[in-house]
C-alpha cells in the first residue's frame, strides 16, 4: 500500500461493487482497501486511517448499521465519516435507523455517479484541509524553536509565515463554502421526502374515488347499452358521482398546495437569491415542509408576531436556519414519548428584524451550551450526530444574513435562541450583499 495517498474503506460482500467504485472515484487518486464483511471493516478500521468509508448495509452476518456503530464507539475510529449505500428502496425508518447508527449520509442504489463523486471529494478536501492544518502546527512548532535559538531571524520567518497561513485560511474558508453547499442540498432533501410523504395520502385518495367513479359510469354505461338501465340505476349514480368528484377536487387542491409550497421553498434553497417576502407567511410555509417530522412525535409548532411583515433578504438561508433549528429540537431536545412545544415570535425594531425560536426540550448544561457554535463539536458522537448543524446555523446567521445569534439555555428548562438581522439587504454597484 501507498501511505502517500488518501485511504478510502469499500464495504461490501458484492467484489462487482468495488470494481464500480473505483471506476467512479478514479480520478480522486485514491488508495482503495476493499473487505467483504464486517468484520473484516472493523479490523481494517483499526489497522489503518481512512477519510471515509462507504458502507454497505445488507451484509451476511454483522450488517452495515452493526459494523458502523461498533466503529464509531471506538475512540481509535470514530472520527471516521460514514456513507451508508444499500439497494433497499428509500425508507423513512430504515434511513433514520442509517443515521442513528453514525451514517453522515445515505444514498440508495442505483446511484448517480456524480453525486458518489462529488460527496466523497468532499470529505477528501476536509481530509486533505486537516492534513495541513496538522502539518502547519508541527511547522509553528520548529519555527518556535527556531526563534527561541535565534530572534534575529524572527521578523523574516513571521513574513513567510503569514502569507503560508493566509492561504490556510483562504482554504479553510472554501471548505466552509463546501460544507454549506452540503447543508444546502441536506435541506433540500429532507423537503424532497417530506413534500413526497404528504402527497400520498391526496393522490391516494383521488385515485380511490376516481376508481370508485369510474366503476360506476362503466356499470351505468352497460346497462344503457343493454336496454336494462332503470331509473333507480340513474339515481344511484346521481347521488354518487358528486360525492366522488368533491372528493377528487378537494384533495387534488389540497396536493397543489402542498407543491406550491414545495416548489416555492425549494427554489429559495437552490438559488438563495435576495427577494422581498411576507416573514410570517413563509416561515409558515417551511414549517409545514417539516410536518412529517414534527407529527412523528407530535410536535407543536407556533409562529407569532406581525402577520404582514415584509423582509426583503435571502428566504433560502432563512429556510436552513428554520429547519436546522427545529430538527436540533427534535434531535436533542425532545425525547421520543415527549410532545414537544416549539415557539418562534417574530418581531421588528426599526430596520432590524428580531426571530427569537425557543422550545421546551430536555435543555442544555453550561458545558454543552458553550461549545455550541463550534464545528465538530456534538453530544451524539456515534449516533448519528455530525457536529456541523450548529456550526453552519452560526454561520448562516452572521455571515450570509449580516446578523447576529445568541443561545441560552437550561438543563431541563428548555433551549432559546436569540437572532437578529437586517430587515433589507444592501446590494451595492459590485452585486455584493451587505
Amino acid at each position: 500500500m501507498t501511505d502517500n495517498l488518501p485511504k478510502i474503506l469499500i464495504v461490501d460482500d458484492e467484489p462487482s461493487n468495488h470494481r464500480v467504485y473505483e471506476r467512479t472515484l478514479e480520478s480522486l487518486n485514491l488508495e482503495f482497501v476493499h473487505v467483504l464483511s464486517g468484520p473484516q471493516a472493523l479490523a481494517m478500521a483499526h489497522k489503518h486511517t481512512f477519510f471515509l468509508i462507504l458502507m454497505d448495509v445488507q451484509m451476511p452476518g454483522m450488517d452495515g448499521f452493526e459494523t458502523a456503530t461498533l466503529i464509531l464507539d471506538h475512540p481509535k475510529t470514530n472520527h471516521i465519516p460514514i456513507i451508508f449505500i444499500t439497494a433497499y428502496a428509500r425508507d423513512e425508518v430504515f434511513e433514520f435507523k442509517g443515521y442513528a447508527s453514525g451514517a453522515v449520509d445515505y444514498l440508495v442504489k442505483p446511484i448517480n455517479d456524480e453525486i458518489v463523486l462529488g460527496k466523497v471529494k468532499v470529505f477528501l478536501d476536509l481530509h486533505k484541509d486537516k492534513n495541513n492544518l496538522n502539518k502547519e502546527c508541527q511547522f509553528r512548532k520548529k519555527i518556535e524553536k527556531e526563534l527561541r535559538v535565534d530572534k534575529s531571524q524572527l521578523e523574516d520567518i513571521v513574513s513567510k509565515r503569514s502569507v503560508e497561513l493566509q492561504n490556510s485560511i483562504q482554504n479553510l474558508v472554501q471548505a466552509q463554502t463546501q460544507l454549506v453547499e452540503s447543508e444546502k442540498m441536506a435541506s433540500l432533501g429532507r423537503l424532497v421526502a417530506g413534500v413526497a410523504h404528504e402527497l400520498n395520502t391526496p393522490i391516494g385518495v383521488c385515485i380511490t374515488a376516481s376508481s370508485f367513479l369510474h366503476e360506476s359510469m362503466d356499470t351505468l354505461i352497460a346497462a344503457y347499452k343493454n336496454g336494462q338501465m332503470k331509473k333507480t340505476d340513474l339515481n344511484n349514480f346521481i347521488s354518487k358521482a358528486p360525492q366522488s368528484t368533491d372528493i377528487i377536487l378537494s384533495n387534488l387542491n389540497r396536493a397543489s398546495d402542498l407543491i406550491t409550497n414545495f416548489k416555492l421553498v425549494a427554489v429559495d434553497i437552490s438559488s438563495d437569491m435576495v427577494r422581498q417576502f411576507n416573514l410570517h407567511e413563509y416561515i409558515s410555509k417551511v414549517v409545514h415542509s417539516l410536518h412529517p417530522e414534527t407529527r412523528q412525535g407530535n410536535h407543536a409548532i407556533t409562529i407569532e408576531g406581525h402577520h404582514a411583515l415584509m423582509v426583503e433578504t435571502y428566504p433560502g438561508t432563512i429556510s436552513q436556519i428554520i429547519t436546522n433549528l427545529v430538527m436540533n429540537s427534535l434531535i436533542h431536545g425532545f425525547n421520543e414519548e415527549k410532545s414537544g412545544n416549539i415557539t418562534i415570535k417574530l418581531s421588528c425594531f426599526e430596520d432590524r428584524i428580531g426571530l427569537n425560536y425557543s422550545d421546551n426540550g430536555s435543555g442544555m448544561n453550561e458545558e454543552v451550551k458553550s461549545k455550541i457554535f463550534e464545528p465538530f463539536y456534538t453530544t451524539r458522537r456515534g449516533s448519528g450526530g455530525s457536529g456541523l448543524g450548529m456550526f453552519i446555523l452560526h454561520n448562516l446567521v452572521t455571515q450570509t444574513l449580516s446578523g447576529e445569534i445568541s443561545c441560552q439555555s437550561k438543563q431541563g428548562e428548555g433551549t432559546h435562541f436569540n437572532i437578529s438581522f437586517p430587515k433589507k439587504m444592501t446590494i451595492n454597484t459590485k452585486n455584493e450583499v451587505h
